[in-house]
């Protein structure tokens, strides 16, 4: 049952306040994400954490509750209310749908929601690229391109001069100069920083060996074979 109250407002004509729920009274709803981003959001009844969707997940979970807040009346005067879990959801959610982020209509996304939402991101991140090019063509300004453009290129794994991104490098243990991480050899000294990749790649000493032996074997064999000949 809704319900209303009065506030005096002294010389002014009282105040209507309506505090009964709208919409939705679940005791809590459910937010799905499958944007990589983590994004905090600022009420004044909280901050809420949707987190990002790790990488090899389907979705990522938030479970949001309902919440109480206040009214300020001036003069020191507060009037306090609840907020029903899914008016907060989709307050929360109003510039996020783009981003692959949505209220579920259960406990837990089901695989519909999930489908529609990768849709509406993709989509929505195609367009971003298209604007990324056409903003790159009036003048290969990097400056004009945002980091929105670069995840977008990104996420849809789109290859885009505007969307390079530096690569992370590391110091080779022999000669300290700057490496790509994960390569089997300094490009510098030569030193093996990955014996296994750089003996599969046949580099290095234990390839040499591999080699050795394995020639030495085929030596025996056609000494052998020329034998019985």
């Amino acid at each position: 049952m809704e319900t209303t109250a009065t506030v005096s407002s002294g010389l002014r004509r009282d105040i209507l306040i309506d505090t009964g729920e709208k919409g939705d009274r679940a005791a809590t709803v459910s937010i799905g994400s499958i944007s990589d981003q983590d994004w905090y959001i600022s009420r004044t009844h909280g901050v809420y954490h949707i987190p990002a969707c790790v990488k090899g997940q389907p979705f990522a979970l938030l479970m949001i509750t309902a919440r109480g807040d206040a009214l300020d009346l001036g003069d020191n005067r507060r009037f306090p209310f609840t907020i029903t879990a899914r008016q907060i959801a989709e307050d929360l959610l109003q510039d996020l749908h783009d981003h692959g982020i949505f209220i579920c209509a259960g406990a837990r996304p089901s695989s519909e929601e999930l489908a529609t939402s990768t849709l509406r991101r993709d989509a929505y991140y195609q367009r971003l690229i298209t604007e990324g090019d056409t903003m790159w063509a009036r003048g290969h300004s990097f400056r004009e391109i945002s980091d929105l453009h670069r995840r977008a290129a990104i996420g849809l794994g789109v290859e885009r001069e505007w969307a390079y991104v530096p690569m992370r490098m590391g110091d080779c243990p022999a000669c300290g100069e700057k490496v790509k991480i994960g390569v089997a050899v300094c490009k510098h000294c030569s030193a093996i920083l990955d014996e296994e990749k750089a003996a599969k790649h046949g580099l290095g000493a234990g390839a040499a060996a591999a080699r050795v032996k394995r020639l030495g074997g085929e030596g025996t064999e056609n000494f052998e074979r020329k034998n019985r000949a």
